[in-house]
């Protein structure tokens, strides 16, 4: 009796679609798995600040890089004693998936090629201990550049630019997603104006809470955060 033999390809495919029905977890991906060090700042982002009883929160804005968050808060990360925390994406990435919407940026000049890419933006947030009031404004930061950043979620390679002055300073983005993935946008700063742009994942990262009131102060050329 003849034994069928499939091609290599075909049978890589075939112990794919097996696994699949198997009910098998997706592949991880150890740079979804970020590490960081919550802290309490003033509005120059060096002298501490002490807020009220709190809650951190982590939901995402979906379609656009900024606005109010279009998800509830699905991560929750455990925070130490000392601030440190854990934040796995590859725990809540196909709730992410299921919650993207087509991309509508909320300022008029980005752009987004191709048009039907998706994105989402993790925009962590302080509310007050057992209510609804908002206490504190959350940025990633470099701890070692010091430079603020973005965590934004791309469905596929894409391209996000855009360029406008706003006050007398230039705001350019120049954003690569080369492939569907979490990428890190640093905001780098000078004298002219702010241009943004992809970078590698920060070797130490930061959650910096300020004040609501420190949020005109810490605002980009763009005009939100």
């Amino acid at each position: 009796m003849s034994r069928l033999r499939l091609p290599v390809p075909a049978l890589i495919a075939a112990l794919g679609l097996l696994c699949a029905c198997r009910g098998e977890p997706p592949p991880h991906h150890p740079d979804w798995v970020i590490h960081g060090r919550l802290e309490f700042l003033a509005a120059d982002l060096a002298s501490a600040w002490h807020p009220p009883a709190y809650r951190l929160v982590f939901p995402y804005i979906c379609g656009d890089l900024y606005g109010a968050p279009t998800t509830g808060d699905f991560i929750r990360p455990a925070i130490t004693a000392d601030g440190r925390f854990r934040i796995d994406l590859n725990r809540t990435h196909a709730t992410l998936l299921q919650s993207l919407e087509p991309t509508d940026f909320s300022l008029s000049y980005l752009r987004i090629t191709p048009a039907q890419a998706r994105l989402a933006r993790l925009a962590p947030t302080a509310f007050e201990l057992g209510g609804i009031e908002q206490v504190g404004r959350a940025q990633w930061i470099d701890g070692r550049s010091h430079r603020m950043l973005l965590l934004v979620y791309v469905d596929r390679p894409a391209r996000i630019s855009g360029q406008t002055l706003i006050r007398g300073r230039s705001v350019r983005f120049d954003v690569q997603a080369r492939a569907a993935n979490y990428i890190w946008i640093e905001d780098r700063r000078d004298s002219a104006g702010d241009v943004y742009r992809e970078v590698p994942a920060p070797s130490e990262l930061i959650l910096a809470v300020t004040p609501l009131e420190s949020a005109s102060g810490q605002q980009s050329g763009s005009g939100q955060r």
